[in-house]
């Protein structure tokens, strides 16, 4: 079964507007091979449980590259595969624990043209329980139908 790719495309984007929601559940695979095998964090904190919990974490949690991946692949899920993230800046506030549920949503907040690209930026925020786990914001090259 074949799931259609589509594009999103700067003319039927506007200021204002709302990225669909989408929420990921955390679990202790995530976060373990989130960072010890994609990006090669090997901080006891994010893969030992006892660890964690002997510097005062309930559980392990997860690091800020793999947060960053998670916010990055929701952009580059809604925008589709012709888009082009051209600059991201994240900052983590909460943690993501073990059976958190993260909502990721966000906002375009401007729009303009700049050396022949057709930019947006958004204001993203992926939150849980606790409040925003990472928030930031992305600039994000779109393709036009012209």
């Amino acid at each position: 079964m074949s799931r259609e790719i589509n594009n999103v495309y700067w003319e039927d984007v506007q200021v204002k507007q709302d990225l669909p929601e989408k929420s990921r559940v955390i679990d202790t695979t995530l976060i373990a091979m989130g960072a010890t095998w994609a990006t090669h964090d090997f901080m006891p904190v994010h893969h030992d449980r006892d660890f964690a919990q002997s510097k005062g974490a309930p559980d392990i949690f997860m690091n800020i590259l793999t947060s960053n991946g998670l916010m990055m692949t929701y952009l580059e899920q809604w925008a589709g595969p012709q888009a082009v993230i051209k600059d991201i800046s994240i900052k983590l506030s909460v943690p993501n624990f073990p059976r958190d549920k993260m909502d990721m949503n966000a906002r375009v907040t401007r729009k303009w043209e700049e050396k022949g690209e057709h930019l947006i930026e958004v204001a993203f925020s992926g939150d849980n329980q606790m409040g925003p786990h990472a928030s930031g914001t992305a600039v994000i090259s779109l393709p036009t139908r012209g």
